[in-house]
């Protein structure tokens, strides 16, 4: 979910990097590169859901769907970092918590900057197509990065899934296959976002 105190984080940091010029320029490859990867992560998760749901090949895996939903995520991720390289940023080397600052930069560039948001500090969100774009994104990225924790604490397991529903191995096929085939809606839909945004721009 948005967080208003994210919005607060992202005028913050960005104000600063825009006054010191902390962005470095993309080249072309990277760009390129990056769009690519974008595309790729997405295209290898529907043909990891299309594989569990019409073969037997993978049914004695029991990470398969985690790493469905993480390839959703980097779909997203790359996705921006494309999408910023547009427009002449790339992170500096050496950036920490690349992940959160990505967010923050497309939470600022992209939803606050040039909107009431930038003047004010405000009561809620706005909504608006780049908005709804970056829900999808930090929802992912939340689910993600929660299946990451869970998967680095086999202790906490049970916990764990009880308290944010992450995938595990105790959960039964049919219910791990609906949250991979969420998480692709959901990276699909905000591909989709973006890519009408970049040819907006375009025209």
């Amino acid at each position: 979910m948005l967080e208003l105190k994210d919005i607060e984080q992202a005028k913050k940091l960005f104000e600063e990097w825009d006054l010191n010029r902390v962005w470095h320029s993309p080249a072309p490859e990277f760009i390129e590169h990056s769009k690519k990867k974008a595309k790729n992560s997405l295209n290898l998760a529907i043909y990891l859901l299309d594989k569990i749901e019409k073969t037997k090949e993978l049914d004695d895996n029991d990470t398969v769907t985690i790493w469905i939903v993480t390839l959703d995520y980097y779909s997203m991720f790359f996705e921006v970092e494309y999408l910023l390289g547009l427009d002449g940023r790339k992170l500096p080397e050496g950036t920490k918590d690349t992940h959160k600052t990505i967010y923050l930069a497309f939470l600022y560039y992209y939803v606050i900057k040039g909107s009431e948001l930038e003047r004010k500090k405000p009561k809620e969100m706005t909504t608006s197509r780049m908005s709804k774009a970056l829900t999808l994104f930090k929802t992912l990225q939340d689910e993600t990065l929660e299946l990451q924790r869970v998967k680095k604490s086999v202790k906490d397991l049970k916990t764990q899934r009880e308290q944010r529903h992450a995938l595990t191995y105790k959960m039964s096929r049919t219910a791990e296959i609906s949250e991979a085939k969420r998480s692709i809606e959901k990276a699909t839909e905000f591909r989709q976002l973006v890519e009408e945004y970049i040819l907006s721009k375009r025209r």
